[in-house]
């Protein structure tokens, strides 16, 4: 093989865990010889919605959750997760002025309600990203990128297939064949079958038996004053509502074969006088959760017509909805019929939205470095389970400090 096609590393998925591992690596070790792998569009040019340089962050709304650090402190444990996220908080407050927005509280009136009704409340602090702030931060990449010269990145370039030989991994793409030491898997929600399939191929899934998926509902925000403006997230009887997202549109989030619905809020074109909320169960299916996380969404995609499904809550309620012939979907009766006594009205002023799922991968065991089971492949982002913005940016981040020391 052509000695130019060998690498230290391959990135494979440049979207927000890949980038920022990527930048990280970049200002650790510059000579280390990194190929970056994308099936989209390179930085500054017309993209699709999820494919390409930074992924789903420029089509987001641009809210970094805090809590999804959660997760990430779970892997890698607090002390690694403060660090990274105070490296990641450093890189953005070079390009905007990062303030946390402290997540407002529901009226006393509300938490009487929801606490009645067995309702926890989990609020969401968070920091906003605006599009020229992700505009601005693509370009610091870029610049440092161009005054590298040991990095190849490979766009408008499927992989196909990631083979593990005994020191090194082979990439096979629709550009050709190249080798690397170690890889970075961040493909993220765009990739999420993929992922599946490549963890199945090496025989690392270790748990397969959930599926997230439910609705997207959406309220005229007069209706619900008494939540304050808040973002907070309700979790109920392993139902899990929120979070609660102001003034924004309902827009589809193309994945191939089918939508997802998804948000937008941060920029003028997108304001309406609404409040939406994911309603998602979390459901298991005996080594099979993927997979019905897949079906479930292509067949409620099928059942609106190839394209994302508006009907109003009271037809859920009454059995005349689309997808009242999917069994999966009557927990939404018992769900919405108590989600009506703390939102009021909703059942009456209510419309919701769907395919509504969580695009993930089976889970993997990884290490606090994020390195999986197979010798060194590490996995950032909605790859590793890792959910959100902040958390593709901070898992990101672990996973560049222990390739660059490694």
């Amino acid at each position: 093989m052509n000695s130019s096609n060998h690498f230290e590393l391959g990135i494979i998925g440049s979207g927000v865990a890949g980038s920022f591992a990527l930048q990280k690596i970049l200002k650790n070790n510059k000579n280390m010889k990194i190929a970056v792998f994308d099936a989209g569009r390179p930085p500054l040019k017309r993209r699709h919605q999820l494919y390409g340089f930074l992924g789903a962050l420029p089509g987001s709304d641009g809210k970094l959750y805090l809590n999804d650090l959660t997760k990430v402190a779970n892997i890698a444990g607090s002390k690694k997760t403060i660090t990274a996220n105070k490296w990641v908080m450093e890189q953005l407050s070079d390009i905007t002025n990062m303030k946390m927005v402290k997540d407002k509280r529901p009226s006393i009136t509300a938490e009487k309600r929801l606490r009645k009704y067995g309702f926890d409340i989990e609020l969401n602090n968070y920091y906003q990203l605006y599009p020229k702030d992700i505009h601005s931060f693509s370009r610091a990449i870029v610049s440092e990128l161009e005054q590298n010269n040991n990095t190849l990145c490979s766009f408008d370039n499927e992989v196909f297939k990631v083979l593990k030989h005994k020191n090194y991994f082979s990439i096979i793409t629709s550009a050709g064949e190249f080798q690397c030491k170690k890889v970075l898997i961040s493909v993220g929600r765009s990739g999420w079958r993929w992922v599946s399939e490549l963890f199945s191929n090496f025989g690392i899934i270790e748990n397969n038996d959930v599926a997230k998926f439910g609705i997207r509902v959406e309220m005229p925000s007069t209706y619900m004053k008494e939540f304050n403006q808040s973002n907070c997230t309700l979790l109920h009887n392993l139902v899990e509502v929120g979070p609660l997202s102001w003034n924004g549109t309902i827009i589809p989030e193309d994945h191939i074969d089918l939508a997802i619905t998804s948000f937008r809020s941060n920029e003028p074109r997108w304001s309406s006088d609404k409040v939406s909320f994911n309603v998602l169960a979390e459901k298991h299916f005996s080594e099979r959760g993927y997979q019905q996380t897949d079906r479930i969404g292509k067949l409620t995609f099928i059942l609106a017509n190839d394209r994302i499904m508006k009907e109003k809550l009271s037809s859920i309620m009454n059995k005349r909805s689309k997808i009242s012939i999917i069994p999966e979907y009557e927990f939404l009766l018992q769900e919405l019929e108590e989600l009506n006594e703390v939102i009021p009205d909703l059942l009456n002023r209510g419309s919701f939205y769907a395919p509504c799922l969580s695009p993930m991968a089976p889970k993997i065991n990884l290490k606090s470095n994020f390195e999986s089971d197979v010798v060194g492949m590490f996995v950032a982002g909605e790859s590793a389970g890792v959910p959100g913005i902040l958390g593709a940016m901070v898992s990101g981040s672990i996973v560049a400090d222990a390739i660059s020391k490694g």
